[in-house]
């Protein structure tokens, strides 16, 4: 921005140098259209003295002639040279118009460009505050995970050291119990031994026992048997009767229900023939309307 303000300030101060510039010719031109008019004067009062001629006022004439054309061509000159000088201001003018226009489009494009510079900049600043935030984020992020993970692995460490000492007290425990249970099962067995001596004597009276109420049984059984087939026979007879009329009444309800089937049979006939007789009928009605009238 500075560059730009500076560079305006030049611009400002070349533009009132041509200013000067072009108040300086224009009275160098008035100064030449002055000092025409007072020779085209002098020319005038000139012609008037030419009655008079003496062979002084032949060689002033001439001289002022020579003096006349000598100033005409200084003044044709001067013009020449004026006109020259004007054109070339102007041309300077124009020239110096257009590189100052340029220098504006110049300075435009070039605030142009500053501005595009500061939106950028700015643009970059935002991102790479954003960028930092966001590395600031995932920092923050990645110590909370770390931090995490080490009481993670600190619970963990202290979880393993606890199940050690425990499965260690179990373990002793376990090995105090199965030395409990050898004891006790040394001394069940014995306790064992003992009733399964007395359980033996038992069983061999409850054998006996047995055997005495097995025969018992058996004895009694066959009579209970004998009793049974007797029984049994007299139900086969009941069963062979019943069976019997079972039969009988099977006939008779399949004699019956042929009947029935018959009789329904014939009913169905007859509907038949009465229902073919009325569409008979109704068809020589619709042929012969006249007779329904």
């Amino acid at each position: 921005m500075k560059s730009l303000k500076t560079k305006k300030k030049k611009i400002k101060k070349s533009f009132v140098q041509k200013l000067i510039f072009r108040r300086l010719t224009k009275k160098v031109t008035l100064n030449l259209d002055k000092t025409y008019k007072k020779l085209s004067n002098k020319r005038k009062k000139v012609k008037k003295l030419k009655k008079i001629r003496t062979t002084a006022q032949v060689k002033a004439q001439r001289k002022l002639r020579e003096q006349i054309a000598k100033q005409k061509q200084r003044e044709k000159l001067a013009k020449v040279q004026a006109i020259k000088i004007r054109n070339q201001e102007r041309q300077r003018v124009k020239d110096e118009e257009l590189k100052i226009k340029k220098q504006e489009l110049r300075l435009k494009e070039e605030e142009l460009k500053l501005k595009f510079a500061e939106q950028k900049l700015r643009e970059q600043t935002e991102q790479r505050l954003q960028n930092q935030e966001q590395r600031k984020k995932d920092e923050e992020k990645r110590i909370r995970l770390e931090q995490k993970r080490l009481r993670d692995e600190e619970q963990r460490l202290r979880e393993a050291s606890e199940k050690r000492i425990r499965d260690e007290e179990q373990r002793i425990r376990d090995e105090k119990q199965r030395i409990r249970e050898g004891e006790e099962r040394k001394r069940l067995e014995a306790l064992q031994k003992v009733k399964d001596e007395e359980q033996r004597a038992r069983d061999e009276e409850q054998r006996i026992r047995d055997n005495e109420e097995k025969k018992r049984l058996e004895a009694l059984q066959k009579v209970i048997d004998e009793e049974k087939k007797i029984k049994d026979e007299a139900d086969r007879e009941k069963a062979k009767i019943e069976e019997q009329r079972i039969k009988e009444w099977e006939i008779k309800f399949d004699d019956d229900r042929k009947k029935r089937e018959e009789e329904q049979f014939i009913m169905e006939e007859d509907l038949k023939k009465k229902d073919e007789e009325r569409k008979k009928k109704l068809e020589l009605d619709l042929k012969n309307p006249d007779k329904i009238n």
